[in-house]
């Protein structure tokens, strides 16, 4: 029986070189050579004052909770389709999830009921992209220009 793998990288031939190399300079993890290449890199893209890599969405999340300054009772709007981080980073800070449904072609937060889900708790709008799919966020910024909202996914967060 043939076993379909969890997980095969994307391999585009000089992955193993760039970790000896890093494996040679001693920089396997944190803010080593290529982690500030990656910073540059992204700032350059992004055309953002300072880009910063965490080693999961999940930390991504719980940082963007603390810098949040959320109080108790705050409400946090998130799709009702996520890994349960998404809302533990937020209720560690006091704060309420509420659910919003996700969209079944993208299974995305479906910003069509967005709106109807903000009250006058609402402190954040945390629209995860899923799959590599990007939520409508011109959509969710119309909205609620006044509301913070953090993107995460699996290759990056960023604070609007």
């Amino acid at each position: 029986m043939n076993k379909i793998p969890f997980n095969k990288p994307y391999m585009t031939g000089k992955e193993l070189w760039y970790i000896s190399q890093a494996h040679h300079a001693g920089q396997l993890a944190g803010d080593g050579n290529y982690t500030k290449k990656c910073h540059q890199w992204l700032e350059a893209q992004t055309n953002c004052h300072k880009a910063l890599l965490t080693h999961s969405c999940t930390a991504a999340l719980e940082m963007s909770a603390i810098l949040a300054d959320l109080e108790p009772g705050d409400e946090v709007i998130m799709p009702s389709y996520t890994f349960v981080s998404t809302a533990n980073a937020f209720v560690l800070r006091g704060a309420v999830p509420v659910f919003v449904d996700i969209r079944p072609d993208t299974l995305n937060l479906d910003e069509t009921l967005v709106e109807a889900a903000i009250t006058d708790r609402t402190r954040a709008i945390v629209p995860v992209h899923y799959a590599g799919v990007g939520c409508e966020m011109d959509t969710l910024q119309n909205i609620a220009p006044f509301i913070r909202s953090f993107v995460c996914s699996k290759l990056s967060w960023r604070s609007h």
